[in-house]
């Protein structure tokens, strides 16, 4: 990639209102989204750990990154990858963004306490990215489109902030908690159903046709078990807590898509039942498409 200085691509500062919430154009957009139905005052610690479950440090082979980029990490959470861009690229930029200030208070405080210098955060909505045109050589965004009714108007907006000769790299899960063997077949039925009314569990497959679609030129995808949410026989402790966590915060909205309180219970013991199982394994794969902007 062509070298650029740090600061040399302009952004539009999006002010906060007077009680530190997001404006009303950010608000807005809110319409093309899921809700983050696992959102928990707890949720920036489980990210971390679910970020070292997942050994990120490998997902830097997927970033073509070139001294003096700057580097955009959309749906950042916790900071946990853009902490690590930024102290594997010290003479990169690095611009972390989130909807939630929570998140960005916890991550901007990691950042502070590891000493990073080149990192900032800032709130942002992925369909209304306040910076200009042609503002990051590399835009990586991960578990964040499975959250949207309209991933491929995010990848638009992802594109647009992309330089030419800019690559945006997506991170998504495909057959997300709904691949078991064996499995009952009631219980098969059910786990389709509730976390297809959660997420896109199959958003992974999707990324390349709609990169492709938007005139990304070189589209690639390289695809991996994921380490979070494939299990071998019976779970470990860490997994299962996280699994634990995200249920315990989607319990409302598992309780509407189920119809009662206990209905909820019941799908959940189920779930963890199956994880607990040393005779059954769970598949999820991870793929890492990469779209190049010209």
């Amino acid at each position: 990639m062509t070298a650029r200085g740090p600061r040399e691509a302009a952004t539009i500062t999006i002010p906060e209102t007077s009680h530190g919430q997001l404006p009303a154009q950010i608000i807005a957009t809110s319409g093309y989204s899921r809700p983050y139905a696992i959102h928990s005052d707890e949720e920036c610690e489980r990210l971390e750990l679910q970020a070292r479950l997942a050994n990120i440090q490998e997902h830097l082979r997927h970033l073509p990154v070139s001294p003096n980029d700057r580097v955009l990490d959309v749906g950042c959470g916790s900071g946990s990858m853009s902490r690590l861009i930024a102290r594997s690229f010290p003479r990169v930029e690095v611009v972390g963004v989130d909807l939630r200030e929570q998140y960005l208070d916890f991550a901007s405080g990691r950042a502070r306490a590891e000493g990073i210098q080149n990192l900032t955060f800032r709130p942002a909505d992925v369909f209304a990215l306040p910076f200009a045109d042609a503002s990051f050589d590399i835009v990586w965004t991960k578990y964040l489109l499975q959250w949207l009714k309209e991933p491929k108007r995010a990848l638009t907006e992802l594109k647009r902030v992309t330089r030419p000769g800019g690559f945006v790299v997506s991170c998504d899960f495909a057959g997300f908690a709904i691949e078991h063997f064996p499995v009952a077949s009631e219980f098969d039925q059910q786990v389709r159903h509730v976390m297809a009314a959660l997420v896109d569990c199959d958003i992974g497959r999707k990324v390349a046709p709609f990169m492709i679609s938007l005139g990304f030129r070189d589209v690639r995808v390289d695809i991996e078990a994921d380490r979070i949410f494939t299990v071998v026989g019976s779970i470990d402790a860490e997994r299962r807590w996280n699994w634990e966590k995200q249920f315990q915060a989607a319990r409302p909205h598992l309780i509407q898509i189920v119809g009662s309180e206990a209905g909820a219970d019941r799908f959940v013991a189920s779930v963890l039942t199956n994880y607990d199982d040393p005779t059954t394994c769970s598949f999820t794969a991870l793929h890492f498409t990469r779209g190049y902007v010209s």
